[in-house]
C-alpha cells in the first residue's frame, strides 16, 4: 500500500514539477530482488495501459537457481507482451550482483518514461536542460548522417519503440551480496557472480595446455596447479579471493604453494606455470575450489600433505559464473588476454566464464527475450568506472566493420553516439567524485579485455547496437545512509544519457536476422 502511495505523489505532480520526480525509488535505500519487482508492479498498475510486467525467459519463464524469477517491465503505448515486431530496446541492470546502483538506474528509466508518457514537449533533465539538442544545433556527422536524433519528447518516443528493462538481471548475486558473506566477498566490494553451485555440475577437472585449449584426457605425472583462495582468518586477516596458485604433486599426496611472489592477474603466470623446468605443471579447473591457509606456510612451510589439507578444509564447492562472460561470442577465447587465462576458467574466480557458452538460467532467459522481440538496442548497466564501452570488449585492436548500424562505419557509429552519451552524463556537477568524468572507449580503462560479453554478442550476433554504461567509479556497495545519499545522484546523471540513446535508436534500420 505504501507503494501505492508514493506513486500517487509521483503522478499528481504538474507538469511543471514532472521532471523533478525520477529517481524517487533510490530515495528508498538498497532493497531486494523482491521488492524492486514489487515496485515495477506498481509503476505498470498505475500507468494507465503505458507498462506490464512479465517474467523473462519465454511462456514458463525461467527460474534461477535460488528459485527466483527476473522481472522486467515493458512501456510502451498500448503496451503488450505479444508485440514481436514494434522496435525495441533493452536494458538490463545488476548482471553483477554487487553493482547496487545500476538497478536503481533501471528503474529511474522507467520512472522518467511513465511520468512523461503523455508530454509531447521536448525532453529535459531534472535540471531542465535538453536532452536531445537537435532544436539547438546537430552534435556531429557520421559518414553524411547526423547523429543527432529527429525525436525528442517521450510522447512519441513510446509510440515509436518499447522499451524493456531488466533491473535485476543476477537476483541471487545480487541479494547475496547484500548479506554479511556477500559484502565480505572479493576484498569487500561484494559478490558479483550468481549463484550456480559449480561443484553439482563439473563432475571432473579439466586442464589446459599452455596456449589455452584443453586436453582430451587429464594428463598424468604432472602437477595440477589451481587458482586458490588465501585464508589468513587465524591471524586475524581476511579471506582473500583468488590471490593465490596452488600446485598438486603427480601423485597426489602434496599440495604447495606456487610462487607466491607473482599475482595471479600477472600476464607471467600463465607462463610461470608452464615453463617451470624443475617440474611438469598445467592449470586445471574443477567444481571444486581451493583454500590455501595462511597458518601452513608459517616457517616457510609451503608444502603440506594433501590429505591433511582436505581434512582442514581445503577443499570448497565452488559458486557462481560471472554472467558477463558467459555468453556466446568469443566465449572463453585465451588469446590476447592471457593474464586472464587463470582467473576466467577457474571456478573459484569472480570472473569464471561457465562450464560452456549460454550455460547459465540468467544467460538463457536474456537469449529468450532477445530472440522474441525485434531488439535495435541494448544498454547493460554496470558499475566500476565512468565510461560508456562499445564493442568489441574482447580486443584492443580489434574494430568492428560491419555496416549496420546506418552509416558507413560501424566503429565510428558507435564512438560518436558513445561520446554524446558521456557528454550528457558529464554536464552538471553533483558534488560526487564518483559521477564525474565520463569517457567513451572500447575496452574497460582502454586496457582490459574480457570475452563472451553481453555487448560483442549482441551485436556481432544479432545486429543490435549494444553498449555497456558503467554508471560511477570505484565503489560497488553502499552502507544504507551513504546509499540514499549518492545512489538517487548515480540516477539523475544516468537516465539522460539512457533517454537520448532511445531517441538515437529509434531511428536504426531493422535489425539483421
Amino acid at each position: 500500500m505504501k507503494h501505492i502511495y508514493i506513486l500517487l505523489l509521483i503522478f499528481s505532480f504538474t507538469a511543471s514539477n514532472v521532471f523533478a520526480a525520477y529517481c524517487v525509488n533510490a530515495e528508498r535505500g538498497a532493497k531486494s530482488s523482491t521488492t524492486i519487482s514489487s515496485y515495477l508492479h506498481d509503476l505498470a498498475n498505475m500507468s494507465s495501459g503505458f507498462a506490464i510486467v512479465a517474467q523473462i525467459g519465454g511462456e514458463d519463464s525461467v527460474k534461477t537457481t535460488d528459485g527466483n524469477e527476473i522481472t522486467a517491465i515493458l512501456i510502451s503505448e498500448d503496451a503488450s507482451w505479444k508485440n514481436a515486431t514494434k522496435p525495441t530496446v533493452i536494458i538490463t541492470g545488476a548482471i553483477h550482483g554487487n553493482e547496487w546502483a545500476t538497478p536503481e538506474v533501471c528503474i529511474g528509466i522507467a520512472e522518467y518514461l511513465l511520468l512523461n508518457k503523455d508530454n509531447g514537449e521536448p525532453a529535459v533533465d531534472d535540471k531542465g536542460m535538453l536532452i536531445n539538442e537537435k532544436i539547438l544545433k546537430s552534435v556531429g556527422i557520421v559518414s553524411g548522417r547526423l547523429i543527432t536524433p529527429q525525436i525528442t519528447n517521450i510522447k512519441k518516443l513510446l509510440q515509436t519503440m518499447q522499451i524493456i528493462i531488466v533491473p535485476v538481471l543476477n537476483p541471487d548475486g545480487y541479494d547475496y551480496s547484500r548479506t554479511a558473506d556477500g559484502k565480505k566477498s572479493y576484498f569487500g566490494s561484494g559478490w558479483r557472480p550468481n549463484r550456480n553451485n559449480l561443484s553439482t555440475g563439473i563432475s571432473e577437472e579439466v586442464c589446459y595446455k599452455q596456449d589455452g585449449t584443453p586436453y582430451k584426457s587429464t594428463p598424468v605425472d604432472t602437477e595440477h596447479c589451481f587458482l586458490a583462495d588465501y585464508d589468513d582468518t587465524a591471524e586475524g586477516g581476511d579471506l582473500e579471493e583468488e590471490v593465490a596458485v596452488i600446485c598438486e604433486s603427480a601423485d597426489s599426496k602434496t599440495v604447495s604453494l606456487f610462487k607466491p611472489s607473482l599475482s595471479v592477474t600477472s600476464q607471467e603466470m600463465v607462463d610461470a606455470i608452464y615453463d617451470e623446468s624443475a617440474q611438469k605443471r598445467v592449470f586445471c579447473g574443477s567444481g571444486q575450489k581451493r583454500v590455501w591457509k595462511e597458518e601452513w606456510s608459517k616457517d616457510d612451510k609451503n608444502t603440506i600433505m594433501l590429505s591433511d589439507a582436505k581434512a582442514e578444509g581445503y577443499l570448497q564447492d565452488a559458486f557462481g559464473t560471472d554472467l558477463n562472460r558467459n555468453f556466446q561470442y568469443k566465449w572463453d577465447v585465451a588469446r590476447e588476454q592471457k593474464h586472464l587465462f587463470i582467473r576466467s576458467r577457474s571456478p573459484s574466480s569472480r570472473i569464471y566464464r561457465g562450464s560452456s557458452l549460454l550455460s547459465e538460467r540468467e544467460t538463457e532467459a536474456m537469449e529468450r527475450l532477445v530472440a522474441g522481440k525485434n531488439v535495435v538496442a541494448l544498454i547493460d548497466y554496470h558499475a566500476g568506472s565512468t565510461q560508456v564501452l562499445y564493442p568489441y570488449a574482447y580486443s584492443t585492436r580489434i574494430r568492428v566493420d560491419e555496416n549496420i548500424l546506418g552509416g558507413r562505419s560501424d566503429y565510428e557509429v558507435f564512438r560518436k553516439v558513445s561520446e554524446k552519451i558521456a557528454s550528457l552524463l558529464n554536464r552538471h556537477d553533483r558534488d560526487d567524485e564518483t559521477i564525474v568524468n565520463f569517457t567513451a572507449a572500447q575496452n574497460y580503462n582502454d586496457v582490459s579485455v574480457g570475452s563472451g560479453v553481453a555487448r560483442d554478442c549482441y551485436y556481432q550476433t544479432e545486429g543490435i547496437a549494444a553498449i555497456n554504461i558503467e554508471v560511477h567509479d570505484k565503489q560497488f556497495t553502499y552502507g544504507d545512509a551513504e546509499f540514499v545519499k549518492v545512489v538517487p545522484k548515480i540516477c539523475k546523471t544516468n537516465v539522460p544519457g539512457a533517454i537520448w540513446f532511445m531517441f538515437w535508436a529509434a531511428e536504426l534500420p531493422p535489425r539483421k536476422k
